[in-house]
């Protein structure tokens, strides 16, 4: 299932606010309810204290009737009072406390207009909850201690939640249409931050299949910065192998036209000649020719692949045990040896010197520098491979009796396809290469010199301290 991380954020960012605000809305609702109850609670005994200050001690029973019949007319007065306001209140708040006076025997001395008729005290001085007609009421009961009177002020409970209901209600309206204005500021915010995403794709989209260089890492956000990183690696291992690609393409087409131009003018000259011996040793040519193609063609694969996406790295490492190396190629190229009439040599010593690094491209190194040394060495000469120590360091030597490198040339022949002039020996000139990219793969020294007899070329690669095991 493909995600919109938009769309994830959006819905969850939505719901997570819709929650904590429905979690704040509960606790605020809960928390108001309870300072709503202290505040009508003051109200109430400020009220009835304002009574017990009203009522004093000098007054008449004449005086408390003619109060009570004042105190009928309360409701409308408050609706007249009201229609002459400008802007009335959307609330009735003149019914919402009541009060009583009640005297020693519970008779109601005072009461206000819509007061119950029933005392609204159970005897009780201070705050009490009462049950009257199925209605609970707050009640707040102060005496008076020069006069045998008790004062009531009451609320009933539905009273005293409305005004916290209506304060929740007024939030939750508040709070529904604020929603949409912020799912709107939550789009635009998520938006913007994705914008660098969006800017990017683009970027990567719009560029032609041949320019791999990095993505600019400038205006990247810290939090992709990773991923653009690693699209970067990713590039420059593409740039790696695409030239590794053009380069064979191009060394191929390099190294393969002569021979294949030779193979053609063979061809035709073959067709042409009735001579069957000058046929047959134009045939010979021929295959001549095509061994050497296919050489060419070996040695640029080779050199291709062991040029990895990181150059300064190498996979597949694991001990490798020099002597058992060196006899495996050695029997391996014999044959070759044996036709040439070069005789092969090992000198090794008793312990079993090991190196760290790539089994096949220790073994291409070996095969390219013995497959030299024989391609150039004399019949009935010796191709000698050493393995020695050297100052505690490994040193794998290869000599033979050919004709050698100028010291002025021998810094050039690592090039590719670099061959020293006057040679009568066919090759690619891709041999030294081959040798000195796995030597550099390795962190391995190669140095050309010349034997201990005077002739021919000795090639020692000398391995680093690092990259040897020694096992007795």
């Amino acid at each position: 299932m493909v995600r919109s991380i938009r769309r994830f954020l959006l819905i969850n960012l939505l719901l997570s606010i819709v929650v904590s605000t429905t979690l704040t809305g509960v606790g605020n609702y809960i928390l108001d309810q309870k300072d709503i109850e202290d505040h009508l609670d003051a109200l109430l005994s400020q009220s009835g204290l304002a009574l017990q200050a009203l009522i004093g001690d000098e007054t008449k029973p004449e005086d408390l009737r003619d109060i009570q019949n004042k105190l009928n007319t309360v409701p409308k007065l408050a609706q007249e009072f009201y229609e002459t306001l400008e802007n009335p209140f959307p609330y009735h708040y003149e019914n919402k406390f009541q009060y009583q006076i009640l005297d020693k025997q519970g008779k109601l001395l005072i009461h206000s207009s819509t007061s119950p008729t029933q005392p609204l005290s159970n005897g009780k001085v201070g705050f009490n909850d009462v049950d009257i007609h199925d209605e609970t009421w707050r009640v707040f009961t102060i005496g008076s201690f020069k006069k045998d009177v008790t004062i009531v002020v009451a609320e009933r409970y539905d009273i005293r939640s409305e005004l916290g209901h209506r304060i929740a209600r007024d939030d939750f309206y508040i709070m529904i249409s604020v929603y949409p204005f912020l799912g709107l500021l939550i789009w635009i915010i998520i938006g913007k931050g994705l914008s660098p995403l969006k800017k990017i794709a683009s970027e990567v989209s719009h560029r032609v299949p041949s320019y791999l260089d990095p993505v600019d890492l400038r205006s990247v956000p810290v939090e992709i910065k990773p991923l653009i990183d690693e699209l970067n690696k990713l590039f420059l291992r593409l740039q790696r192998a695409f030239d590794r690609e053009k380069r064979f393409a191009g060394d191929a087409a390099h190294e393969l036209k002569t021979p294949l131009a030779a193979l053609k003018t063979q061809a035709e000259v073959a067709l042409r000649v009735t001579d069957e011996e000058e046929r047959v040793k134009l045939l010979k040519n021929l295959i001549s020719t095509v061994d050497r193609s296919t050489h060419i063609v070996s040695q640029l694969l080779t050199l291709s692949r062991i040029v990895p996406e990181e150059s300064h790295q190498l996979q597949d490492i694991k001990p490798v045990n020099l002597y058992h190396l060196v006899v495996e190629e050695m029997a391996q190229i014999a044959p070759i040896a044996i036709a040439s009439h070069v005789e092969l040599e090992l000198h090794a010593p008793q312990e079993r010197l090991m190196v760290e690094g790539n089994v096949t491209a220790l073994s291409i190194l070996l095969r390219n520098l013995l497959d030299n040394a024989i391609r150039y060495s004399p019949a009935n000469s010796t191709v000698s491979v050493t393995i020695a120590k050297r100052d505690e360091l490994y040193a794998l030597i290869v000599a033979d009796n050919g004709p050698g490198i100028p010291v002025e040339l021998r810094s050039r022949v690592f090039e590719r396809f670099y061959r020293v002039l006057g040679t009568k020996q066919t090759g690619s000139g891709l041999g030294l290469a081959i040798v000195q990219q796995i030597a550099m793969l390795h962190q391995a020294e190669v140095t050309l010199g010349t034997p201990a007899s005077g002739q021919g070329l000795e090639v020692t690669i000398i391995f680093p301290r690092h990259m040897q095991q020694q096992f007795k």
